[in-house]
């Protein structure tokens, strides 16, 4: 199976957008496998949870995946099987953080989904805010 990877800075601006501190991206950051990709170094997800070395709070868990995913959308091709899978990741990010009370991140990504509504054709994610 191959591994899904995001370049660096696009993981750091994709958290800093999502108003996490640099500080506190850069230690999020060192939670990801680093991996050499010619021109650049590449995220993929670690194999261990993001609980094993520090632990963060499920909010900050949510916000990671969230935007680890927009990296994804955001530097694969249109309509690649990388894109649809972000797409869909995000998408379930989303019903989570609304079940679990996280309105100020459900907001963020329903409003990500709505700029970014060319790339999946649709205006919404059924809102529940």
């Amino acid at each position: 199976m191959k591994r899904i990877s995001v370049p660096i800075d696009c993981m750091i601006k994709s958290l800093t957008d999502l108003n996490v501190s640099t500080d506190q991206a850069n230690d999020i950051i060192a939670l990801f496998e680093v991996v050499d990709a010619g021109d650049f170094d590449v995220l993929v997800m670690p194999v261990l949870s993001f609980n094993h070395t520090r632990q963060l709070s499920r909010k900050e868990v949510l916000i990671t995946l969230s935007a680890f995913w927009i990296s994804v959308i955001g530097h694969t091709d249109s309509y690649s099987e990388s894109e649809l899978q972000g797409l869909g990741a995000l998408r379930s990010l989303y019903f989570v953080a609304i079940n679990l009370g996280y309105q100020d991140l459900a907001v963020w990504i329903a409003k990500y989904w709505e700029e970014t509504c060319p790339l999946h054709g649709s205006e919404s994610l059924e809102l529940w805010t």
